[in-house]
């Protein structure tokens, strides 16, 4: 069963403080070195493991390293950034070379920092690659030229799994990787066995997509390389508390995680303007533990021949019975 296997991350920048653009100090009035997140991390009953943005590394990647194994924490990943001013028209997709190979080296550099911290996992979320009217870029030149990048990278570093984190919007009003079918249609041409999506639940809300249902096809075709947990409205990134809002659609997500015998992190992305940090993470971890104990009540024969009869009424009324007080 799916308690039995998991593994709860969280991504660093829920507890270091968050900014938007009309506080840009944040609401909680400091920011956390990383050194000092990890800490605060590691206090966290239920988290084993830290997913890092290749920008939070304001100690070497040594020394955090050692702060991790004081802390008896894993690194489940390192996001790359991609999406700073220098690329705001583009990363690996841009047209300009020299701008492409630099973030070719920011790429590089994060592997190495993968490889000092022991994790083989590295996101791929391109926030810049995309566009923002119509008649702005040549969909087809810049398309190729992210496939190539990507599949050039692939082949340098086939000991790493790079997973495509795909989202609608934001900052670019269109991204290039914007659904799972956009990214597995990228991972099937590039056809590199190291080259996977990374389902964020929110940003497949946002894609006007089933969570469950993606999860299912991206591990058919033995795609899928990564989980993010949170919660949104299904028109932005709202990054909130893990099933403060879906709470149907993230129980289904759930007993589809376990029904496909997923076993990768459980990662919380999510970013608590308002909140203190690490109490909205112990919301994630309490209400991911109370979802998986009511995925396990759900009769699965039941359910099965209620879904062969494709009645949506015969189904809502297995899953019901779990309700019962």
């Amino acid at each position: 069963m799916l308690d039995k296997a998991k593994k709860y991350s969280v991504g660093i920048w829920a507890l270091k403080g968050c900014a938007d653009r009309f506080v840009p100090g944040g609401y909680e009035g400091r920011y956390l070195s990383t050194e000092e997140a990890i800490r605060q991390v590691a206090k966290i009953e239920g988290i084993r493991a830290v997913e890092f943005a290749s920008t939070d590394f304001d100690s070497p990647s040594d020394r955090i390293s050692s702060v991790l194994k004081e802390n008896n924490l894993q690194v489940a990943g390192v996001l790359v950034n991609t999406f700073c001013s220098k690329w705001k028209l583009g990363s690996l997709s841009n047209q300009d070379e020299g701008l492409r190979n630099q973030a070719i080296e920011e790429v590089r550099r994060t592997v190495r920092i993968c490889d000092e911290l022991g994790c083989n996992n590295i996101t791929l979320w391109l926030g810049s690659d995309g566009f923002d009217y119509p008649f702005q870029v040549d969909y087809q030149k810049q398309l190729i030229l992210l496939r190539e990048t990507i599949g050039e990278l692939a082949e340098e570093f086939p000991n790493k799994r790079f997973a495509l984190e795909y989202k609608l919007k934001e900052p670019r009003k269109y991204l290039f990787v914007s659904s799972a079918m956009k990214a597995l249609w990228i991972t099937r041409k590039l056809g590199k066995d190291n080259v996977g999506v990374l389902v964020d639940f929110g940003h497949a809300l946002m894609s006007k997509e089933n969570p469950a249902e993606v999860i299912c096809i991206l591990n058919e075709e033995k795609k899928l390389f990564g989980i993010h947990l949170n919660d949104a409205y299904r028109e932005w990134d709202d990054d909130l508390v893990v099933g403060s809002v879906n709470l149907w659609e993230t129980l289904e997500f759930i007993y589809y995680l376990d029904k496909i015998e997923y076993k990768g992190w459980l990662s919380f992305d999510i970013f608590p303007f308002r909140m203190n940090g690490s109490r909205a993470v112990e919301l994630c971890v309490k209400t991911m533990d109370n979802l998986i104990k009511l995925a396990e009540k759900i009769d699965k024969e039941k359910l099965a021949k209620a879904q062969s009869s494709l009645r949506a009424d015969n189904s809502l009324a297995v899953v019901q019975e779990i309700l019962k007080v």
